[in-house]
């Protein structure tokens, strides 16, 4: 395969070389998080977490809140999985893990007694859906008693079709949830056996059917490419089954193969690996049908339909990225509950224990389970709020940073901005004296692009070159 369709509604088809994205799309940062969590500070603890949010009270420092609950519980394990997950079979650790969330919303709740509203609710995992309903309710009770939640808010719940069997779809919708995440990976029995996720076509379809039928505001497909034994075949199948259910989103994963990291990875074979090429050819496959039938590419790989809040959002100028994704809701403090959970307040990230048994000791002597974080600089600061507008814009103008940093754009990113420049000849972005315009190719691959303004990976890559000569 040498190229392929990519279709875009402003500028019509035009080719997408694969050679392009071998050199600037290998990339398993996606920046919802900047810094990576490799660079957060593990003497920043409970103390340190507190005592920045009572600066933040006294300086009148007043956000609408986001909450992200952590449900770590799984009952069998898949092997290509990249999150922390606990593996049970019975429902008393659920009930033990669910007391200790209790503690954990009216220790945080503390500090937003007379915060604005709560705009936005996530719950993920492991899987949320284990939980059945009375549970549910539980736990979203206590978030109602002590936190003011939005009438029209964005309160979202991620979905495994095969643990259903106590819950329905409208269960979900009257307990308050309006969007649902809805994981397929692939229909195929011999890729699904190849990572341990046995998951019929007919109860994905149902699951997405439901989700529709009880009226939810989104309908989030997540596929996944680049999967042991993975073909471009199998791979069309799938992607075929899911346009023509047509959900609201679709979000294409690219698997990344890194068992050094991610304990679940060492139980598959690199042999089966697809290789690079039939790789690129599932993404750009996908990316060529995904946009004939209508969804529009909002980036990183999330397609929407026309009407979808995101496409709207963007295009009035008004989307936002962060720890969630893609968002219409900027500026949330972010409140995480939960092992390992992620937080983000302004220049500080958080994360909670991911030792369950810490995390359950910490909240059994009423101390937030706060593991480690970082304050960001303000070249972190500054350097987030470059990538987020060429996440969310594929436009950057130097002034709009300017006006919020005293600096001088082209100064303070001379070293980056001369690296644009195989960017700009390779057709990614286009350079002026005022801005940088990403193009509908480099929109495909943005994450690439944002490694430029990476100066963590750049510092990494030093170490490295000077390891390398000693």
């Amino acid at each position: 395969m040498h190229s392929s369709r990519f279709l875009d509604s402003s500028t019509g088809l035009f080719r997408v070389n694969p050679d392009l994205i071998r050199r600037f799309g290998a990339s398993d940062v996606d920046y919802r998080l900047y810094p990576q969590i490799d660079f957060f500070d593990g003497a920043f603890d409970a103390q340190a977490y507190s005592a920045w949010l009572k600066n933040c009270k006294a300086g009148h420092l007043r956000r609408p809140l986001s909450l992200y609950v952590h449900i770590p519980f799984c009952r069998s394990l898949c092997f290509y999985c990249q999150f922390n997950q606990i593996v049970t079979n019975g429902n008393d650790n659920i009930s033990t893990y669910l007391s200790h969330l209790s503690r954990e919303i009216k220790l945080q709740a503390q500090f937003f007694k007379e915060s604005p509203k709560l705009e936005q609710l996530y719950f993920g995992g492991g899987t949320p859906t284990l939980l059945n309903e009375a549970q549910l309710n539980s736990i979203l009770q206590e978030i109602q008693q002590n936190f003011d939640l939005m009438k029209d808010g964005e309160f979202t719940i991620e979905v495994d079709p095969r643990q259903m069997s106590h819950l329905s779809m409208q269960a979900l919708k009257e307990m308050g949830f309006n969007c649902v995440i809805i994981g397929v990976q692939d229909f195929d029995r011999d890729v699904q056996q190849s990572i341990h996720r046995a998951q019929t076509e007919d109860v994905t379809l149902s699951a997405i059917c439901n989700a529709q039928q009880a009226g939810f505001k989104t309908v989030r497909t997540e596929l996944v490419y680049g999967l042991p034994v993975q073909t471009v075949k199998k791979f069309e199948y799938t992607l075929e089954k899911i346009v023509t259910a047509n959900p609201d989103q679709i979000n294409l994963l690219n698997y990344h193969h890194l068992p050094g990291k991610f304990k679940p990875q060492r139980n598959i074979n690199a042999e089966d690996l697809p290789d690079a090429e039939t790789v690129l050819e599932m993404l750009l496959l996908a990316i060529s049908r995904l946009t004939e039938a209508g969804y529009k590419h909002i980036g990183m790989n999330l397609f929407a339909v026309q009407g979808d809040q995101l496409v709207i959002a963007q295009r009035q100028g008004r989307l936002c990225y962060g720890l969630q994704g893609y968002s219409i809701y900027p500026d949330c403090y972010r409140i995480a509950l939960g092992m390992s959970g992620i937080g983000s307040f302004g220049s500080v990230l958080s994360q909670n224990d991911c030792d369950l048994q810490r995390y359950y000791d910490k909240l059994e002597r009423n101390i937030l389970p706060i593991m480690r974080g970082i304050e960001l600089s303000a070249d972190d600061l500054i350097r987030r709020s470059v990538m987020q507008a060429l996440i969310c814009h594929s436009i950057l103008s130097f002034e709009s940073v300017e006006t919020y940093f005293p600096i001088e754009f082209k100064d303070y990113f001379s070293a980056e901005l001369a690296e644009l420049l195989v960017y700009e000849q390779a057709g990614l972005v286009t350079l002026d004296d005022q801005e940088i315009a990403v193009t509908p190719k480099g929109q495909l691959l943005i994450g690439g692009i944002c490694r430029v303004f990476d100066k963590y990976l750049h510092i990494n890559q030093q170490c490295k070159n000077r390891l390398a000569h000693i």
